[in-house]
């Protein structure tokens, strides 16, 4: 098998006006572009278990699925051959779902070897990411997965991406983020560069409080990062606080209500084993969904 080359599109399509430097071809176009195409059946097609893709938008899905019945698939998915008859996916898995939902039977392909799993790993993820199409947190997934699964450094997956490792590094510390936040950047409540100031930010709840004012407020990413500037700078000026280590069962309680309310909560415990909690919320319609949660829990405890 030929030796891998090294992998990459460049940033040109996400910083505008970036001037684009020739990169070197993938493994996979490679191999495109002197390979021979085949139609296979869909139905003898499985899934790519290492699609670092979480998010597949429905109505985007529609639109693809119109335009294949309207033109076919112009661009062939990439597929390796399992055992006998059937094909495990590699890249390519919009145009697969969009192709079924169109009522295709048949779609090009091209059929790629593949020597281990350690092999098909690094060429899914490596291939997906190139996609101009994944989220931030399915990028930043890939990376981290290529790093854990493929034991590759940040220079082998620069290397093979085309990808500085800088970027490589700011798209991975967006999994430092709490689970709230990382949700938000999918749903793009938030931009890459509001995550990336937030990150900035050392504690959890001051985190959690910013953001919820970016998405009530609108604020704009220079604006978050002069408040996380002056929380980093404030922080530094005040005095160490000694905290007593929380017990690990209340903390997974609480970890399972920030979970359940989509906000921060905090509990308090006094000497004598009383306490309380508290919910916060940043809007009118955040409350209200809140009592509509504890409303349904209500009901449900009573049935």
């Amino acid at each position: 098998m030929k030796s891998r080359q090294a992998l990459g599109k460049g940033l040109g399509a996400l910083i505008p006006g970036a001037v684009e430097e020739e990169k070197p071809k993938t493994q996979i176009e490679e191999i495109q572009k002197t390979g021979i195409i085949s139609k296979i059946p869909v139905d003898k097609i499985d899934p790519n278990p290492y699609q670092p893709r979480i998010e597949f938008d429905k109505k985007a899905l529609e639109e693809l699925a119109a335009s294949i019945k309207q033109n076919g698939v112009i661009q062939p998915i990439t597929v390796h051959r399992k055992n006998g008859e059937r094909f495990e996916l590699i890249s390519g898995e919009r145009r697969l779902r969009a192709s079924i939902l169109a009522g295709l039977e048949l779609i090009p392909a091209y059929i790629i070897e593949v020597q281990s799993k350690e092999e098909l790993i690094e060429l899914s993820l490596i291939e997906n990411i190139q996609r101009e199409t994944l989220n931030p947190i399915e990028i930043a997934l890939g990376f981290k997965r290529l790093m854990d699964e493929c034991k590759l450094t940040l220079d082998d997956i620069s290397k093979k991406t085309g990808k500085d490792k800088s970027t490589i590094s700011n798209f991975v510390r967006l999994l430092k983020l709490p689970e709230e936040i990382q949700r938000s950047l999918i749903k793009n409540e938030i931009t890459p560069g509001h995550a990336r100031a937030l990150i900035n930010i050392e504690d959890r709840e001051e985190q959690i409080n910013l953001w919820r004012k970016i998405v009530a407020e609108k604020y704009s990413v220079r604006e978050v990062e002069k408040l996380a500037k002056q929380k980093k700078k404030r922080n530094n000026h005040q005095p160490a606080i000694a905290f007593h280590k929380i017990d690990p069962n209340l903390e997974a309680i609480i970890s399972a209500l920030r979970i359940k309310f989509g906000t921060n909560v905090k509990i308090q415990i006094k000497p004598d084993g009383s306490g309380e909690f508290q919910i916060q919320f940043y809007s009118r319609d955040e409350m209200e969904r809140i009592l509509e949660i504890l409303n349904n829990v209500q009901e449900n405890s009573s049935n």
